[in-house]
């Protein structure tokens, strides 16, 4: 096998395996039943049952030794049928949003202060806040 489809394979067991447990994981599973589905081989039916087990992998984790597992599977399956590299390339650009999946945020307001706090996006404001007492601190 060529170093690029070595790498293809890479790329595609790492969308894959960090898809798992993420809102990315039905389009993952999808691309990559597309790939079984075009595959030969005798392990076809063995990735496929793999594939459809349910992920236990947390959100955002991506476990080396299940990405070492599809990186070989993926390698096996390329270097039996070059073709599939189309199918595996559209796996391999998968990727999850630009934004933390954890966000540790801390608010706190004193002496009848206001907190306007937002997560992963914009916010608005129809008025500025209520005007302080001239004699409070900010």
């Amino acid at each position: 096998m060529n170093e690029e489809l070595a790498g293809l394979a890479a790329s595609g067991a790492t969308a894959l395996v960090s898809a798992m447990g993420t809102d990315l994981w039905q389009e993952a599973r999808r691309l990559m039943n597309r790939v079984l589905a075009r595959a030969r081989g005798s392990r076809r039916d063995q990735l496929s049952d793999a594939l459809n087990q349910k992920s236990t992998t947390a959100r955002g984790a991506v476990d080396a030794g299940t990405v070492d597992y599809w990186t070989e599977a993926l390698s096996q399956m390329l270097d039996l049928n070059p073709d599939l590299a189309q199918d595996v390339t559209a796996l391999a650009s998968l990727r999850t949003p630009e934004r933390p999946d954890i966000v540790i945020q801390l608010n706190s307001a004193t002496h009848s202060g206001e907190v306007f706090a937002v997560q992963h996006g914009t916010q608005h404001f129809a008025s500025g806040p209520k005007s302080r007492d001239s004699g409070e601190q900010p």
